[in-house]
């Protein structure tokens, strides 16, 4: 007698939302009308502090912007590892991913929108009541010199967790922040560090010797957070408790998060042999959130997926069912990619004020 056995296909949905989902209210988001100086506390995180000392005297030695191009999210289902394995049924586990790209801005215009950025937070650094060094000043020094010249050009590409982005630094700067070229932990800096040859220790330098506080400021531009239903199983239990269902909540909405770090006097040891300072050691003033816009940025949202990845993923969901049914390891997939196109003037707008705030709210917690 042949027995049929029924197959199971787990949930998998990829969804798209006006803003993502969450178990509790979210938290307020921030509100340009209120002003920066009654809510910095709510999105502003400090660290450090004890290195930050007195000093107004400071130099915007580094500004980085870095926008969003692409993010991505991924989810599947999975049996339990304690689960209780019916013989009569075939588990089919499902796997969902989307995929979200920003189009309709060109180099130019993200390199336009830095140097505003930057620009304009100088003026803000000023404006919280510090004693700023021109840039221009600056740059004329032999110690920014040095310093500048251990960097490279923009834009540069990076990645970080789940999303893609091109890095900028304003027109005729250099980026010399390890992070994103992945030396800072290489031989070559350590060695660098012994010679007091790296990055580092010159800005460490340039602060002993001018008298300033250096001043890095680091913004990044999203259009699009992605969740997924894997985040909320974490730890032990969420290694092994099963999960019968996938999803994916998507949020296509410009927001700005940042931090200033500042390379204070008290953030430095120099001795006979030069300077020395670790990144560890400098007063940070972080987001704790983002900065969301409400306002629209895009003019159209469309299926970017290829019609042959659609036909090869039909075929490998149907391949992936087989499998399962026939004893094997098998799985549905559902993948989608959309592109999100830009309007220009949009973007530049809301991305350039939202970026101000961020740093309006950051120079004020650095004084609190």
């Amino acid at each position: 007698m042949t027995q049929l056995k029924s197959v199971v296909t787990l949930a998998s949905v990829a969804l798209l939302s006006a803003c993502a989902s969450t178990p509790s209210a979210p938290p307020p988001a921030y509100n340009p009308a209120m002003g920066a100086e009654a809510q910095a506390a709510e999105f502003i995180k400090a660290g450090n502090t004890k290195t930050r000392g007195g000093s107004q005297r400071v130099a915007l030695t580094s500004c980085v912007v870095a926008f969003g191009t692409k993010t991505s999210g991924y989810a599947t289902t999975k049996e339990g590892t304690f689960a209780y394995d019916d013989p009569d049924k075939v588990r089919v586990e499902a796997k969902v991913s989307t995929l979200y790209k920003l189009e309709g801005i060109d180099e130019a215009r993200l390199q336009s929108i830095t140097d505003t950025v930057c620009a304009r937070a100088e003026q803000q650094l000023v404006a919280a009541g510090m004693d700023v060094m021109p840039h221009a000043e600056l740059a004329r020094t032999a110690q920014y010199q040095a310093l500048a010249a251990k960097g490279r050009s923009t834009p540069v590409d990076w990645s970080l967790g789940k999303s893609d982005y091109q890095v900028y630094v304003p027109t005729g700067w250099t980026l010399f922040d390890q992070r994103f070229d992945g030396t800072g932990r290489t031989l070559k800096n350590i060695f660098g560090q012994a010679s007091r040859s790296n990055p580092q220790a010159l800005e460490a330098k340039l602060v002993n010797e001018l008298g300033v506080t250096g001043v890095h400021l680091d913004i990044m531009i999203d259009f699009a957070d992605v969740a997924s239903s894997d985040e909320n199983y974490t730890g032990f239990v969420g290694r092994n408790v099963g999960r019968d269902s996938a999803s994916v909540d998507a949020t296509v909405k410009l927001a700005s998060t940042g931090m200033l770090k500042m390379i204070t006097p008290e953030a430095i040891n120099c001795h006979k042999l030069g300077c020395d300072t670790i990144m560890t050691s400098w007063p940070t003033y972080q987001s704790t959130r983002p900065l969301v816009s409400s306002e629209p940025f895009y003019t159209d949202m469309y299926d970017a997926q290829s019609t042959g990845s659609k036909v090869a993923e039909g075929l490998a969901s149907a391949i992936g069912v087989l499998t399962a049914f026939t004893g094997g390891k098998g799985g549905s997939y559902d993948h989608s990619e959309w592109g999100v196109v830009a309007d220009a003037d949009a973007y530049t707008d809301i991305s350039t004020r939202y970026a101000a705030h961020f740093v309006d709210l950051a120079t004020i917690a650095q004084r609190q």
